[in-house]
């Protein structure tokens, strides 16, 4: 599987001098095993994935068939929807999947986007085949891809983690996610029920080949941000390798957060996860960046 990260930024698009190595495009993430295109939210980073899949259709004329797993419905993971060009072909099948536990289906969500007020064209007038799943099923199969999702419930809204296998291999994308609340515990947090979903979380996550994980923070931001659903990148760390996590890639980065700041940050925990019995490859995801696991 090949792994393209396409947006790796949080909450809005940064772009600028002072984002160039990291990117400044919101959250997409795409997965290419053969001819099965998998795609991690629908960030402002969709617009260039569209363009590339373009480009290979042009050359090719082969129908393109995409399926976009959705982790929630705010703005920096929606907003490039209505920018990815495939959606607007005939020939392309476009399977959106999401959580069907938003008090609205996601259906009128991702249309109420393109509403007239919004934006010029409304969903209705792609002329792609569009097929939007509500996930009831935690565990689908997308072309002998085995897709397993969770829910996530420390985050304003709540978002969904999934798990992608194939063989022996393990994809996890859990982004959106408030560790610090749950897996080191506020106080008033420590029963049964947190200590639950921190096992669980553990479990989810356990031994894979990549984990993609949200470390907006440091570990002073996060005492101004409790509550707001994002991890600090400490704890994202210390728990991944705990895990037996064999590659993490720390996303979702801070709009605050410079090229410079992010490269200190590296410099200071990549180290500290790279030698011992069972070593972790520690790194902060930029776009462009296109890794294999196998």
């Amino acid at each position: 599987m090949l792994v393209t990260f396409w947006g790796t930024r949080g909450s809005i698009s940064t772009p600028g001098p002072q984002t160039e190595k990291y990117g400044g495009n919101t959250a997409c993430v795409s997965v290419r095993q053969g001819s099965t295109i998998i795609i991690f939210d629908a960030g402002t980073g969709i617009r260039e994935l569209g363009l590339r899949l373009m480009r290979e259709y042009e050359r090719t004329g082969a129908p393109l068939e995409v399926h976009l797993l959705l982790s929630h419905t705010h703005w920096d993971h929606i907003q490039g929807l209505p920018f990815f060009s495939p959606a607007y072909l005939p020939d392309t099948k476009l399977n959106i999947y999401g959580s069907p536990k938003k008090g609205r289906f996601l259906a009128s969500i991702l249309e109420g986007q393109m509403d007239t007020e919004y934006f010029p064209i409304s969903m209705r007038e792609w002329g792609s085949r569009v097929a939007i799943r509500e996930i009831r099923n935690h565990c689908i199969d997308i072309n002998g891809i085995e897709v397993v999702s969770e829910e996530q419930h420390y985050h304003p809204g709540g978002s969904i983690r999934f798990r992608l296998s194939s063989g022996a291999a393990k994809i996890v994308y859990a982004s959106d996610v408030e560790l610090d609340a749950f897996i080191t515990g506020r106080p008033a947090d420590k029963n049964k029920k947190v200590k639950a979903q921190a096992a669980a979380y553990k479990a989810f996550i356990q031994d894979a080949d990549l984990l993609i994980g949200d470390g907006q923070y440091s570990t002073e931001e996060y005492k101004r941000c409790v509550g707001w659903g994002h991890t600090s990148m400490p704890v994202l760390a210390e728990v991944a390798s705990e895990c037996g996590v064999k590659r993490l890639a720390v996303f979702h980065h801070d709009p605050q957060h410079s090229d410079h700041y992010l490269d200190r940050a590296a410099h200071r925990l990549s180290p500290e996860y790279a030698e011992g019995e069972d070593p972790m490859s520690l790194f902060w995801a930029r776009e462009g960046m296109t890794l294999s696991v196998s």
